[in-house]
């Protein structure tokens, strides 16, 4: 379904990102895989997963806290003079703590990375993206961006911009028939929810209509869709995937 697309996904190499890769090169999508230092295990790993031999893996290396070493990293790998059909912002991180006791400098990192970073590497690949005929923007936002739990203060507000910014850039982009979306994931079986504390954990999980965490692979699979032409009339919109959700 994704053949001959070429999509530029970050934080490629484990939880989400790793799926929605595996996801891709099922679909005979071709990547770009955007990672803060690239390992040979895992573009070998990748090359076990593609589904036929003329898909393309290529890699470019990056820290989201650096916003010259992204803009470098795009030049040096002559990004601008690609096609690039699919964007998915699945890098991140996460953090918790009472605000009273959050350092604003704290604060102003966490926004940096999964904020401003996210906004300047989809400035840096508008080119590429205006190249296709009909591109796709995935952020990948999170459901602590729509609640108000306590000790999410940075994270949260850092994933409720983002979300609110992906409705901005749909309506700007539409003109480029660039489709922008974003999706909010509940606990998901990755190493950031691992760092949860488990009262705040159980404290979501109960809220949800399936009391269960989600799968990777459950999270891929809507990024696929909205990467994919099966969704080409749905654009601006935030959809929550958290197994139902009753707070």
């Amino acid at each position: 379904m994704l053949k001959n697309k070429t999509a530029f996904i970050t934080g490629c190499n484990r939880g989400i990102g790793k799926e929605i890769c595996i996801k891709f090169l099922k679909n005979n999508a071709n990547l770009i895989c955007a990672v803060r230092k690239y390992e040979k295990n895992f573009e070998d790993y990748l090359l076990t997963k593609k589904n036929n031999k003329s898909q393309n893996i290529s890699f470019v290396e990056f820290d989201l806290s650096n916003s010259n070493e992204i803009e470098k990293s795009i030049r040096d790998n002559d990004i601008n003079k690609k096609q690039i059909d699919i964007l998915v912002n699945n890098a991140g991180i996460a953090t918790g703590s009472i605000f009273e006791m959050t350092k604003i400098d704290d604060i102003k990192n966490i926004f940096e990375i999964n904020f401003f970073s996210q906004l300047k590497l989809i400035q840096l690949l508008l080119r590429p993206l205006k190249k296709s005929e009909s591109a796709s923007i995935v952020n990948i936002g999170s459901i602590s961006g729509l609640l108000s739990e306590r000790g999410t203060l940075a994270y949260g507000s850092s994933k409720a911009a983002f979300m609110f910014a992906s409705k901005i850039l749909a309506n700007e982009l539409s003109s480029y028939n660039i489709r922008v979306n974003s999706i909010a994931p509940n606990i998901i079986d990755t190493d950031m929810a691992n760092q949860m504390s488990s009262e705040s954990k159980e404290k979501l999980l109960k809220s949800s209509y399936q009391k269960r965490i989600g799968s990777p692979e459950e999270v891929a699979d809507l990024v696929f869709f909205l990467a994919s032409d099966k969704s080409k009339y749905i654009n601006g919109v935030n959809i929550k995937i958290d197994g139902g959700f009753s707070a």
